[in-house]
């Protein structure tokens, strides 16, 4: 019986002692003893739960782990399939990321010397995006 079994009917038989004189007066042996089952179902049932509860939180841990591994995978400027730079973006949480996969893919190719993705940027430009915007899509892409 595990240790946690054991408290609870300890903690059950006790109970069933200390508690009012009609269970014991009764004459019925069968009160406490249902009281001792009921309480070690009760132990039975907070420990599951509490297991229980720990799932959650460690799902939620492994997808925020998740997430921050997919926003910090560059995907290549110039290989990339549309689908790809979409998920890339969509992982670093930038908005509109089906409109800027499509803008990535219609200005390539990107010089592979141009580390700063000038040409990207200048593009990306002209359709006035939101602050930031442009260099997390940036900080998203590599070159092969």
């Amino acid at each position: 019986m595990k240790p946690l079994a054991l408290a609870a009917l300890a903690g059950a038989l006790l109970l069933g002692a200390c508690s009012d004189k009609s269970d014991s007066d009764s004459g019925d042996p069968t009160a406490a003893t249902s009281s001792a089952a009921s309480a070690t179902t009760g132990a039975s049932s907070a420990a599951g739960a509490a297991a229980t509860a720990t799932k959650p939180a460690a799902s939620a841990t492994a997808a925020a782990t998740a997430a921050a591994t997919q926003a910090t995978t560059k995907v290549s400027a110039n290989n990339a399939t549309r689908a790809q730079l979409q998920a890339a973006f969509e992982a670093a949480g930038i908005p509109n990321a089906s409109q800027w996969a499509r803008e990535v893919e219609e200005y390539r190719p990107y010089s592979t010397t141009d580390t700063n993705m000038t040409k990207l940027r200048g593009e990306l430009a002209k359709y006035n995006p939101a602050a930031g915007v442009v260099d997390k899509i940036v900080a998203t892409l590599s070159l092969p």
